[in-house]
């Protein structure tokens, strides 16, 4: 009995006066742009290998994100190129041989796309002529965000690769 007023009073010290009014203040951050579904370069040591089959697959869609807490309000042009490096290093890091998909087994209208203003997303399609592809083989097509505008490309979130599993 004789511990309950000290504890009392131990509890009242340490509920002190807490400020938990926390003020985020995000006005020194810029907006970045990035793939929010990046797969490259590979997270963590149990990540694996993202495999699609070339069997059913027509349509790979390659997008852009503005990260920021509002969309902005004026369009973001983003350019991306493709990455021959990367499928060099997917194939060292992963034991693979996957082959470049030739020009003629998809289309792709153009390597640019414009997040339009008001929005925080937008994609670019790539199209797959399956009667083009040979089965037998793996391939690759990698692709990194080159420029967006005035925008900051994210440096961990700007390639995507897409595999192509045959037979």
């Amino acid at each position: 009995m004789k511990h309950t007023p000290s504890a009392l009073l131990l509890i009242f010290l340490l509920s002190g006066c807490l400020k938990n009014n926390v003020v985020l203040d995000y006005s020194g951050i810029q907006p970045i742009v990035l793939i929010p579904d990046s797969n490259w370069p590979a997270r963590g040591s149990s990540a694996t290998p993202l495999t699609d089959s070339i069997k059913g697959t027509t349509l790979l869609n390659l997008y852009a994100k503005v990260s920021y807490v509002n969309a902005l309000d004026k369009n973001v042009l983003v350019k991306f190129v493709p990455d021959n490096d990367l499928i060099t290093a997917y194939n060292a890091q992963w034991g693979t041989d996957y082959k470049l998909l030739p020009d003629s087994c998809y289309t792709v209208n153009s390597l640019e796309l414009t997040i339009p203003a008001g929005t925080k997303q937008a994609s670019l399609p790539v199209t797959l002529i399956p009667s083009k592809i040979n089965g037998q083989y793996d391939y690759i097509l990698a692709y990194t965000i080159s420029q967006a505008g005035t925008s900051t490309i994210a440096s961990n979130f700007k390639s995507m690769i897409f595999t192509l599993k045959g037979q």
